[in-house]
């Protein structure tokens, strides 16, 4: 499965500031929300990642992830739901998952591309950690803005810094967002005991609004960022194959 995308869905401090600043939340919750048909794009390392709802019945939501380098895609007038009508032409990878949103865990995948399922390497399994992690509303104070900071006298009148939320091609103006932290856990992994960033919109609205549209990952050299460059709505992917892989218990 494509770990960038992964380390796109992840936020920023430290573990006893946080259990000072009351409102929380954890992506799985989040999830719940989901649209089959609900579609995001994130650009990451010259890659763009496409992740489709396919189906909810809860607690389970089917997911499809296609993968295809950036120089492949034109983005001017083009339509990611026509691109995988037409089976994604250029992709790299195109697996389907399933995640219980109760326990946000994931079972085997099935690779589209391979033909086959396959089991999620322990230690690997990047989606189900973050789904579990627990995240912590940044004050309003505390938040990043934009252009330098003023003289020391003056008074700070710059905006705060926000994403764009891209729906279907177009920038939608006037959308709030609300900023979390937290921190992967020390599990050995590339993530191990790193510091996140996530931006998901304050309300909901046409657009999905339960994907963060920017992470960063601090303490990898400098940040790893990774946003989202489109959303929308009313995708088809090739749907469950012909038989559908049970969810494996956790332990």
């Amino acid at each position: 499965m494509h770990k960038n995308f992964y380390i796109f869905l992840i936020a920023f401090f430290c573990c006893h500031f946080f259990q000072l600043n009351g409102q929380e939340l954890y992506l799985k919750d989040k999830l719940r929300k989901a649209t089959p048909g609900d579609y995001i794009v994130t650009l990451q390392n010259k890659t763009y990642t496409f992740l489709l709802i396919d189906t909810f019945a809860s607690p389970e939501i089917s997911l499809e992830e296609i993968t295809v380098p950036s120089q492949s895609i034109q983005l001017e007038g083009f339509s990611w739901k026509k691109w995988v009508e037409q089976n994604a032409p250029g992709h790299t990878s195109w697996v389907r998952y399933v995640i219980d949103t109760a326990s946000g865990h994931l079972g085997d995948y099935f690779s589209y591309t391979k033909n086959g399922w396959y089991t999620i390497p322990e230690g690997e399994n990047f989606l189900s950690t973050l789904l579990n992690l627990k995240f912590y509303n940044i004050p309003i104070k505390e938040r990043r803005k934009v252009g330098p900071p003023p003289p020391s006298q003056a008074s700070d009148r710059r905006p705060y810094w926000q994403p764009k939320l891209i729906f279907e091609g177009k920038v939608i103006p006037g959308i709030s967002f609300e900023a979390w932290r937290t921190f992967w856990p020390k599990d050995g992994s590339e993530l191990s005991g790193k510091i996140i960033e996530i931006y998901l919109p304050q309300t909901a609205g046409l657009y999905p609004s339960y994907f963060p549209y920017w992470l960063q990952v601090s303490g990898i050299v400098g940040k790893a960022k990774i946003h989202m460059i489109d959303s929308g709505k009313g995708a088809r992917g090739r749907g469950a194959p012909a038989k559908e892989s049970p969810l494996r218990k956790a332990g």
